[in-house]
């Protein structure tokens, strides 16, 4: 079986591959301590069994599980991790393993053994991930059959289209495969803001405002010539948040 680690501990990676080196028919394909790295690396190469952490910089140990079960639902993931606030979660719903760190050789063998002989399963994913508060630095998107890892920074808007969310750069316009909820809770941190019920624009990127006559405003961007509207309600939130 094809094993990938990502974990932004070294030295948890370093035991994990010792204790994989026991088990010949596992083979470590690849281990990252950056997620994002980790995660572009998946998104190309499907593994049998991952290895996640939850509490990670740049993209969520939890985000990657949700992208990869949809993905590769054959693809087994077990979390491990120091913080044990998952794992009664996790366990309730018996569709994965979890390794509370620091574990032992024997707690390792076993869930080898487990998951060896328990099918794959992505709803556990989103039902965790509602419980976690994680942020995002990138996304990922959709162009045509390919799947692009779209940094926060880059997104000017995200749009909810006809039960899609589109999320649009300065030279394209990714499909995304979460709600605009989703978005606006995970990138509230980057400067993100839900201006209408189907806009949420990055304000780093905002170039200017202009009321309309009906007491909403239209937003206007650099670099692209888009305009999205900031609805009646959202105005005084919105200008809150610039004061």
């Amino acid at each position: 079986m094809q094993v990938v680690v990502i974990d932004d501990e070294r030295n948890s990676i370093e035991y994990l591959t010792e204790l994989l080196k026991k088990k010949g028919e596992f083979t470590l394909a690849a281990a990252f301590t950056d997620s994002r790295e980790g995660l572009a690396y998946l998104l190309k190469n499907p593994c049998d069994l991952l290895f996640l952490d939850i509490d990670m910089p740049g993209i969520s140990g939890m985000y990657i599980a949700e992208q990869i079960s949809s993905l590769y639902p054959q693809t087994k993931i077990c979390f491990e991790t120091a913080y044990n606030g998952y794992a009664a979660k996790a366990f309730e719903l018996n569709a994965v393993d979890y390794l509370l760190k620091p574990y032992t050789e024997e707690r390792f063998f076993k869930c080898l053994d487990k998951l060896k002989n328990t099918a794959a399963g992505k709803e556990i994913f989103k039902e965790i991930s509602g419980q976690c508060a994680y942020n995002l630095d990138m996304i990922c998107g959709f162009k045509e059959e390919d799947i692009v890892l779209i940094p926060a920074a880059d997104i000017f808007y995200i749009e909810a289209l006809q039960g899609t969310c589109m999320i649009h750069t300065r030279d394209y316009v990714f499909r995304g495969n979460k709600t605009l909820n989703f978005y606006e809770e995970k990138l509230k941190k980057n400067s993100f803001f839900r201006t209408h019920k189907c806009y949420l624009a990055n304000l780093a990127r905002a170039d200017r405002f202009r009321p309309r006559i009906n007491y909403t405003y239209d937003m206007y961007f650099k670099d692209i010539p888009d305009v999205i509207l900031v609805s009646r309600n959202k105005v005084k939130e919105l200008k809150q948040y610039f004061n």
